[in-house]
C-alpha cells in the first residue's frame, strides 16, 4: 500500500504519519522527501527547503545564478517537479507513507493509494504549534493561518484543485475527537479495508 497524508498546521499529522509507519513497519517520507530529491537532482537541500510547500509565484524567477537550475522556469516549478519525480520513484520501490507535497495527487492514477486528510479543532492545533515551537498563541496562530495558506497555494498550482476538499481524498480524520493513536488505528483498519478490495478485484 502507498498512503499520501495531507495535514493540516497543528494538526499532529507528521506524528501520525511517523507512528503508522512504525505500527506497518515502512517508510515514511516527509522532510525525506527533500533530502531524495536534493541527492536525486542537481538542486542544494537548502533551496529545495526554502521552496517546499510554499506559495507558487506566477512569476519567473531569474535562476542563472543558482547551479543546476535550468534557466527560463521558476525556481518553485523546478524544485516541486523534483519532488515529484522521487515520489514516484519511491512509490514504486514499495510500500511507504508520504506527507504532503501533493503526493495524493502525483500518485492518484495508483490502485494501492490510500490518500489521507488530517485535520484537527483550532484550539487543539493552536496548543500543539505553542508547545512544539515554544511559541506564544498569538504566533501559534499566525503560524497556522500562513502554513496552511501556503499549502493550499501550493497544491491548488499544481494539482488544480482544492486542498482539504474532501473528494480529493479516500479518508479525512478529525485528529482531536480521535488521537494520535486512535487516527492511527483509523487509518490501519482502512488500509487493511482496502487491501482486501484490492485482492478481490485483480
Amino acid at each position: 500500500m502507498i498512503i499520501t497524508i495531507a495535514r493540516q498546521h497543528g494538526s499532529a499529522g507528521r506524528e501520525i504519519a511517523q507512528e503508522l509507519g512504525k505500527r506497518l513497519n515502512i517508510r515514511c517520507f516527509d522532510k525525506e522527501i527533500v533530502d531524495e530529491a536534493a541527492n536525486d537532482s542537481s538542486i542544494c537541500r537548502e533551496l529545495i527547503n526554502s521552496f517546499d510547500e510554499k506559495r507558487v509565484s506566477p512569476f519567473i524567477v531569474e535562476t542563472t545564478q543558482y547551479p543546476g537550475m535550468s534557466h527560463g522556469l521558476g525556481l518553485n516549478i523546478q524544485v516541486a517537479s523534483a519532488q515529484f519525480d522521487v515520489i514516484k520513484k519511491l512509490a514504486d520501490k514499495g510500500d511507504c507513507i508520504f506527507v504532503g507535497r501533493c503526493a495524493d495527487y502525483i500518485l492518484r492514477e495508483r490502485k494501492d493509494l490510500l490518500r489521507v486528510f488530517i485535520n484537527g479543532d483550532y484550539e487543539d492545533k493552536v496548543q500543539c504549534i505553542m508547545k512544539r515551537q515554544n511559541v506564544t498563541e498569538d504566533v501559534a496562530k499566525k503560524k497556522i493561518k500562513t502554513v496552511d495558506k501556503d499549502r493550499a497555494s501550493y497544491y491548488r498550482y499544481f494539482t488544480d484543485q482544492v486542498w482539504g476538499e474532501a473528494t480529493n481524498y479516500d479518508l479525512c480524520v478529525n485528529s482531536s475527537k480521535f488521537g494520535i493513536s486512535g487516527t492511527v488505528d483509523i487509518i490501519a483498519n482502512s488500509i487493511s479495508d482496502v487491501k482486501k478490495i484490492i485482492e478481490k478485484f485483480t
